[in-house]
């Protein structure tokens, strides 16, 4: 581009004036009668092509508009210093000629302008941001550097001039002196201290330089002129700051990727330390070399010292204030890394280290691990915002449950602990019990009233045990309450370990029964108590290992929901039940039962592929929904999440029936939020119902409810025939139990099916 070009070469142009000014100075020193209008042509239009190319840098691509206002500006006032340095060359080159004063006089006021210019140019750059106090250290620095810098100037240059030229060289020499200080400690400040962004870093070194040869001009001004061979130095010291500014400007037009990256602030400015050392030198030098401007020095010395004292206590305050924030900053990290971010409560590391320190001590420390039941149905449904919400009211409540020494934390997610001190398992239990109780209130969220449940797992330290054993027995016994129904407790016991351990590894064994086809399913009637027909079945899964030989239920069953393998188990029992009872109705036709009922589990209801699991099955066997019935136990649907998932399968004419009503203390509740089609009498009721007045009452209430609600009514556990006609009595209508059958494979039940009952035929005649 063109004004890429004309910079180039006036930075070429005014290298040439440069060694052009240096010849003609050596030949003058040599004795070689040089014309004089040579460097007084030389110098100015040296200066002419610095101050272009400042302008036209104010066209480099991709600069700031402060910059380029910048170089503008900088053009400028190099123009006015051209002017003046054209107008002075003269004088300053013949200082005996009478023309020479007057043009001092005029040549002065231009430089002037033109400094003040270049001044203005550098203070409207923009600068890093600063505080108060950095602002107030950097005026100090720099008060710093204009004093040793008069200091200097004053004996070099200012002193020697007073001593030994007339009134009006003083007063020009003084006013150009005057200003160079005030640009000289607005530079420094400006360019060394602040620094500019918008500015090539390079170009703002190189403008730096210039000010170090400006000083270095006047400081030798006077020992030129009492030597008048080497006038010519003066000139080449001006073209020297020339060039300077013109590799300034030439550095702005560098491509942005090829300049150096932009520097952050220096924390402080070694430029001050340097003028005090400088300071310190002269004084020497003056004590032990020229007395005469002692006084002036050691003044001067002295100001440097008074404000060098004011800085060092601006500067223990600000250590002091940042050494407050670097430990406030340090307690802030330190409550970071040792408490949850969202509930202020102690985390899971820190929480470690305090355990550790409390099982050192010989009192015995209890351990509550507490669990949110069903928090990711929260989650999922209503937000994570809403989760938080209940966590911090969940944390805040856990802190008003305990005492002020014993410590809350959350260990992530939804799991909760408490580190009770010099406490037994009874008072473990109590804290436990509280908790409960302070949980059961309704937590406010989000404009959501939720009701908040948790289990917790109880464990007391014994001598010996170590930070991981009391957790992991902790941990048992929440797994223990959350197996023995949501919202309780549990205390560990020796040989729990055992015991969990051994269902670990029967969990190990089932989940390749599953897939190696060990398991089976087994079929219980249901039949009808008014002539024992069979109009329904229970499937019941069995285990045949054949290693181990038949596995009770009761083992692999808690052993499965403990291990989560309860899922891919109840998939297995699910499409084995809806293809065994498509095949039945296809083989025996109106013979058949009209429907199978599969037991399911709460984690099963809670699984997000529970749903389309059973659809699956339903769609696979060819099967209505209308012949599957889904069995569920009380203590399984007391979550939202669970009535949820019941509902919709509801809506998919799935019945569903409550097993084991009467045994939990939700039962009534759950009738009137759960979409249950069959009441299944719990076998406690049966037992002695012929007996214990108790039990027949509590049946009779059951049927009354059952009839009121329009449900169809199961007795379970039927083993005798007066429990029968009782039960029939009262106005139940379908029984189950070994009276009419034990669980039957396949086949059999098909033939149990098709074969008339005589036994019962008379139960609805005898009663």
């Amino acid at each position: 581009m063109a004004a890429d070009t004309a910079t180039r070469r006036a930075l070429l142009a005014v290298v040439a004036c440069l060694l052009a000014a240096v010849a003609w100075t050596g030949l003058y020193a040599g004795g070689v009668a040089a014309p004089m209008w040579i460097v007084c042509v030389l110098c100015p239009l040296g200066l002419a092509f610095s101050a272009l190319a400042g302008w036209l840098t104010g066209d480099a691509p991709g600069i700031a508009g402060s910059a380029r206002r910048f170089w503008r500006r900088l053009g400028i006032g190099s123009a006015w210093v051209t002017v003046g340095t054209a107008i002075m060359t003269p004088a300053r080159m013949n200082p005996d000629a009478a023309w020479a004063p007057r043009l001092l006089q005029i040549a002065s006021p231009l430089l002037v302008a033109g400094i003040f210019v270049t001044l203005y140019a550098l203070l409207r750059l923009p600068v890093h941001a600063r505080t108060r106090a950095e602002w107030a250290r950097l005026a100090l620095d720099g008060l710093t550097v204009l004093i040793t810098t008069a200091l200097f100037l004053w004996h070099l240059a200012l002193r020697p001039v007073a001593e030994h030229n007339g009134d009006l060289r003083v007063v020009i020499g003084l006013s150009i002196v005057g200003t160079a200080l005030l640009i000289t400690l607005a530079a420094v400040l400006k360019v060394v201290m602040l620094g500019s962004g918008t500015v090539s870093r390079r170009s703002m070194a190189l403008l730096a330089t210039t000010l170090v040869v400006g000083g270095f001009s006047s400081a030798v001004s006077p020992l030129i002129a009492e030597r008048p061979q080497w006038a010519g130095v003066q000139p080449v010291l001006n073209l020297i700051s020339a060039l300077i500014v013109a590799c300034a400007a030439r550095a702005q037009w560098r491509p942005a990727e090829l300049r150096s990256p932009v520097r952050p602030p220096r924390a402080y400015s070694k430029l001050p330390y340097f003028a005090v050392g400088g300071t310190l030198v002269l004084l020497a030098f003056v004590a032990y070399t020229d007395h005469r401007d002692i006084a002036a020095v050691a003044s001067g010395a002295i100001a440097v010292s008074a404000v060098v004292g004011v800085r060092q206590l601006v500067a223990l305050r600000d250590n002091q204030r940042l050494l407050a924030e670097v430990r406030t900053h340090e307690r802030r990290m330190r409550h970071q890394a040792t408490h949850d971010a969202l509930t202020g409560l102690v985390n899971r590391a820190h929480f470690t280290e305090l355990l550790g320190s409390a099982l050192d001590r010989p009192a015995p420390t209890a351990v509550l691990l507490i669990d949110l039941d069903d928090f990711k149905f929260i989650n999922d449904t209503l937000g994570h915002a809403v989760g938080d919400e209940v966590l911090t009211t969940v944390a805040d409540r856990l802190r008003a449950a305990v005492r002020h020494d014993d410590v809350i934390a959350r260990l992530g997610g939804d799991e909760f602990a408490a580190i009770l001190h010099d406490v037994t398992a009874e008072a473990g239990v109590r804290v436990a019990e509280r908790i409960r109780d302070t949980l059961a209130g309704s937590v406010r969220a989000a404009g959501h009233e939720l009701l908040v449940r948790a289990s917790v797992g109880v464990a007391t330290s014994d001598p010996g045990d170590d930070v991981d054993t009391l957790l992991r027995n902790a941990d048992l016994a929440m797994y223990a309450a959350k197996d023995r129904g949501k919202g309780g407790h549990f205390v560990y016991v020796p040989g729990m370990t055992t015991r969990m351990v051994a269902h670990a590894e029967l969990g190990a064994r089932l989940r390749d029964a599953i897939d190696a086809g060990q398991l089976y399913l087994e079929y219980q009637p249901i039949v009808r108590l008014d002539d024992g027909r069979t109009v329904g079945t229970e499937a019941l899964v069995r285990w045949r290992h054949p290693e181990l030989g038949t596995i009770p239920p009761g083992d692999f069953i808690p052993a499965a929901e403990q291990t989560g393998l309860v899922v891919p188990l109840g998939r297995f029992v699910m499409r084995e039940a809806c293809a065994q009872q498509a095949r039945w109705q296809r083989e025996l036709g109106a013979a058949a039962p009209s429907y199978v009922s599969v037991n399911v589990a709460g984690r099963q209801l809670t699984d997000a592929d529970f749903v389309t699991d059973v659809l699956s099955a339903l769609a696979d066997a060819d099967l209505a929904p209308v012949h599957l019935t889904i069995e569920v136990t009380e203590t399984a649907v007391v979550d939202a999440a669970a009535i949820a998932t019941l509902q919709e399968l509801r809506e998919r004419r799935i019945r569903i029936a409550l097993d084991d009503f009467g045994t939990a203390a939700s039962s009534l509740g759950l009738l009137l939020t759960c979409p249950v089609t069959t009441l299944k009498l719990d076998r406690s009721f049966v037992d002695a119902i012929t007996t214990v007045a108790r039990q027949e009452a509590v049946a009779t209430a059951v049927i009354r409810m059952a009839q009121a609600l329009d449900l169809s009514t199961v007795a379970e556990g039927i083993e005798t025939e007066p429990q029968a006609r009782m039960l029939r009595h009262l106005g139940y209508t379908f029984g189950q139990g070994f009276l009419f059958s034990r669980p039957l494979a396949p086949d059999a039940l098909a033939a149990h099916a098709t074969s008339p009952a005589p036994a019962f035929a008379g139960l609805a005649v005898r009663h």
